[in-house]
Formats: C-alpha cells, structure tokens, sequence
C-alpha cells in the first residue's frame, strides 16, 4: 500500500473530521454530562470566577477546569453562545488526528505510509467516532496523552529536554483537563522503556531523574490552579480536589463499579470496524518482531488496558485515551506488504455493516426494544442509509478486490453521522431540555415559585441562561412542605412512569421530566 503521496489520504481525513463535526448541530446538548458542565462553565462565567467551579450554586470538585476554561475563551471572543461549547470537542478531535500522525512519523521516521494512514484508523474507530464531538473530557485528555508520548518518544531519542519538557507539560494539561488519571495513561509506558526503546537497555539513572523531573513540572502547573482554588473554595472543597478527587474516584468508588473483564467483551464494538477486517489479522501473523514502533504502541495499548481493567470504576469512554496507540498499529500493520485476502474476507465488513442496517429496519419489532418509547418512531431511513453505507463498500470489494481503509473509515463516520441524526430525530424531547429550561426561565420571570425534587445535576442552568441557582430539596417529603406553603407554586422532578394531569412533561432520557402544580404533591414519584 503506497498512501504517502495519495492526497486523499493526506487531506482527506479532515473532511471526515468536518462531516463528523456537522454532527452537533443536529443535536441538543446531552443530559445528563454535557448539561451539566455547560451548566458549569456557564456559573463559573456568571460568577466571574475562573479559579472554583461551581454548579448551582455549590463548588463543583468532581472535575478540573480545562474544558471550562476552554468554554469560557470562546465565549470571552464571541460572546456567549450555543455553537462555541459544541465545537470544543471536535477540535479537541482534529488536535488528537494531527498528533498521531505526528506520533506515526515519528516512530517509524522512514515509513511515510504510517503516518498517512493512522489517523485515518483513529478517525473510524467506532469508539473514538462516538465521543469526538462530546463535550466531555476524553479527547481533551487524549490530546494530553498524546502529547506525554511525543515527550517520551522525544527524550529516548536523544532530544532530553525537549522530551521531558513535553512530558511534563502534558501531565500538568492532563491534571487540569481530567485529573490524576493522566498518570494512568502515561506512567506505564515510560516505566516500560526498556521494552521499547531502540537501545534496549534498561533506563538508566538520567532516564528516571528526567521523569521524576517531569513529574514534578507537571505536578507544579497543576498545582498553580488547585491550590489558589482550595484555598478560595473553601475546606471541603480543598480537601476534594487535592485528595479525595483521586483517592475516592478510582480505588474507593462505587459509581459505575463493574468485574476486571467488563472491558474486554465489548471490545469488538469499541474497536470495529478493524477487529472485523481479515486484511488487519493476515498482517498481524507477520509478527512485531524488531519493530520498535509496534513494542511502543503495544505497550502503551496493553498497559493502559490492563490497568483500567483493574479499577473498579469502569465508563466506555475511560478507554478512549488508549485508542490512538491501537490506531498506531494498525496503521503500521496495513503499511506492510499486504497480504493475499480473498475477495469472501474482504466482503466480511460490508456484511455486518448490512447486518447492522437490517437490524435497524427491523428495531420497531425487535422484542425487549419493541417497548422503548423512541424505538416505535423508528422509521426505514435510517437503516436505508446503513445499508447504502455497506452497498458502497461492497461495490469497492468489487472494483478494488479489497476494501481500502480509507473507504472503511469514511463508511464508519458516514454511518456514526447518519446515526447522530436519525437517533435524536426520534428520540425527540427525551434528549433535548431545552423547552423544559424556558419553562423554568419562564417562572424565574413571572416570579413564580418552583422547586425540583431530587437529585439534580444542573440539567437546566445553561439551557434556560438561569442567572440564580435552581431551588432544589431532597426529598418528597420536605416537597411536601414546601407545597403547603407555596400554593401557588410548581414542583419539578424526574420519574419513572409517565404521569398523566400535569402542567407540562418531557422526556428525560428513559424517564420523564414533570412540571406539576403545588397542590398535586401527594401525585409526587421522584426517582
């Protein structure tokens, strides 16, 4: 395969990169995560307080600043707006495709092939496609993790204090984009050296002063926000993010707890449609054997496996820093001389792409799914577009022989967009709050009381621009007094079954979101 000089390959990858961007705009922001850090990023500007994040009203310890920060540089130039927080992510995602073509070249200096095709392979893995354009955490964090293995690969050859000065500036932009995680995605492989390092010996002493080194750099610019902010936001607020932010979210936890091989049974689905393509497996047979790059990757894939494996706290997109070492490889696999594969290999990923096409045809009648609510708005077009997606890659099965990765990656956004616009068509309201926040913009205006009752996590405060924080009690019981002394008021929760009699309901996800007036509390279910 000779890509180095196809200007598709080279520039190509950007208009999937623009087509997937496209995507958030058929969407609204998704409760409950990226509600709620707009809903943060939104108080923190309220406020004029870019030290403490806050989230109605209360210092918010669960997550560092940097996308905050982030948010709030667009808005300082443009005004506050809609489109700026949606962009945030893909652009964190074309910094992620430029730095493994950067990691590409540089671990195989003299393989130009690698770096034309890695970022091809990160941009259509299905993983990576899901969360690209989030406004979350992990492709920020993934361009910090990257950013540590150019520092690595940098020092190891020779360039020390360059390398670690890369290093430790991408622990310390770790810290402040997803916290002490990043120590998790780096530390293996640079304690792993002497398996990937092209002099194999084992690190010597400037090896370990220069980590040690980073660290503490690292550690150092962290530690320039969080311990002004512990001071401002109080003792608790302290205690949280300099300890309990680490301690308690990774060995202590219990949210999201889940078995050591949770991992590893979906991941033929986070990493399709490579795993599937028997071109990748007939090159894989070749062996790693002398290739540095493929011991680096490796070992930063494995490691960074292994270890999440561990934890007991476990979310899909945690892995999604790990993908560009799988991207490195693959890149580096197909690159090789490519070996014989029959035309019936070949078809094998234009079939589950049709696989998937037909199951989306057949969803409304599918028992168990049959019964979701959005499911039943289901219509054929959506499963059409999947099924025009594995027509085309059959047709190049037929014209080529094989499937090109470009075609494969182009065909795996193509169907993730089609599949952004088709699922958020039909679910509707369920995952768009917008109205429900006019609604309570609309009381805040006519000085009208209202409370939610439950757990709220700031769903609201950006969508409605609220300017105070949203009164909230805990329990149906303090609702109960609450509605006693209000009247006139509106009591708003999250619950279960759809009620029926009520000032105004949406869906929220799987369950609904209910406005009903004071005197109706004893009607009141919150989750």
């Amino acid at each position: 395969m000779n890509v180095s000089s196809d200007p598709i390959y080279r520039w190509g990858v950007f208009l999937l990169w623009f087509l997937l961007s496209l995507s958030v705009f058929f969407r609204a922001p998704i409760p409950i995560d990226e509600t709620r850090y707009l809903s943060v990023a939104w108080e923190m500007w309220l406020r004029g307080d870019f030290l403490v994040p806050y989230l109605n009203g209360h210092t918010y310890s669960h997550k560092p600043p940097l996308l905050f920060w982030l948010i709030q540089a667009g808005w300082g130039v443009f005004g506050v707006n809609d489109w700026w927080p949606r962009l945030v992510g893909p652009l964190a995602a074309l910094v992620n495709l430029l730095l493994v073509r950067r990691l590409a070249a540089m671990l195989w200096p003299g393989q130009a092939d690698v770096a034309g095709l890695a970022p091809w392979v990160l941009a259509g893995t299905l993983l990576w496609t899901l969360f690209a354009t989030s406004t979350m955490f992990d492709i920020l964090l993934t361009d910090c993790v990257m950013l540590g293995m150019v520092g690595l690969l940098a020092a190891a050859g020779g360039q020390v204090r360059k390398g670690w000065l890369y290093f430790g500036l991408a622990i310390g932009l770790g810290l402040l984009a997803k916290g002490p995680v990043v120590f998790l995605h780096l530390l293996p492989t640079a304690v792993l050296a002497k398996f990937w390092r092209a002099d194999r010996h084992a690190p010597d002493k400037a090896w370990w002063l220069g980590l040690l080194a980073a660290i503490a750099v690292g550690a150092a610019l962290a530690l320039a926000w969080a311990l002004p902010a512990a001071q401002a936001g109080g003792q608790e607020y302290g205690d949280a993010i300099l300890w309990h932010q680490t301690a308690d979210r990774t060995v202590g936890t219990k949210i999201h707890t889940r078995p050591f091989f949770w991992y590893l049974q979906f991941l033929p689905l986070l990493l399709f449609p490579w795993l599937f393509w028997p071109r990748l497996w007939a090159g894989l047979r070749q062996g790693f054997a002398g290739d540095k790059g493929l011991a680096f990757s490796s070992i930063w894939l494995v490691s960074v496996f292994v270890v999440f494996s561990a934890l007991p706290s476990k979310q899909l997109h945690y892995l999604v820093p790990m993908l560009p070492a799988f991207a490195l490889i693959v890149a580096r696999v197909l690159s090789r001389s490519r070996p014989a594969c029959s035309v019936a290999a070949e078809s094998l990923v234009p079939a589950l792409f049709a696989l998937v096409g037909i199951f989306l045809l057949l969803l409304p009648q599918i028992p168990g799914l049959a019964k979701l609510q959005w499911v039943q708005s289901v219509r054929m077009d959506w499963g059409s577009c999947v099924l025009a997606v594995a027509l085309g890659l059959a047709v190049a099965v037929w014209r080529w022989r094989a499937v090109p990765a470009a075609a494969l990656s182009a065909a795996v956004v193509a169907a993730v967009f089609a599949g952004f616009i088709f699922f958020f068509r039909y679910v509707g309201l369920a995952y768009d709050l917008r109205p429900a926040a006019l609604q309570v913009k609309s009381f805040n205006e006519q000085g009208v009381p209202y409370v939610y009752v439950g757990n709220y996590q700031g769903q609201l405060n950006f969508l409605g621009r609220l300017t105070e924080p949203l009164p909230v009690l805990a329990t149906a019981a303090e609702a109960e007094r609450w509605a006693l002394s209000h009247p006139a008021g509106y009591l708003v929760s999250l619950e279960k079954d759809k009620p029926e009699d009520v000032f105004y309901m949406q869906g929220h996800r799987e369950y609904w979101l209910v406005f009903r007036r004071a005197d109706q509390f004893d009607r009141l279910k919150p989750l």
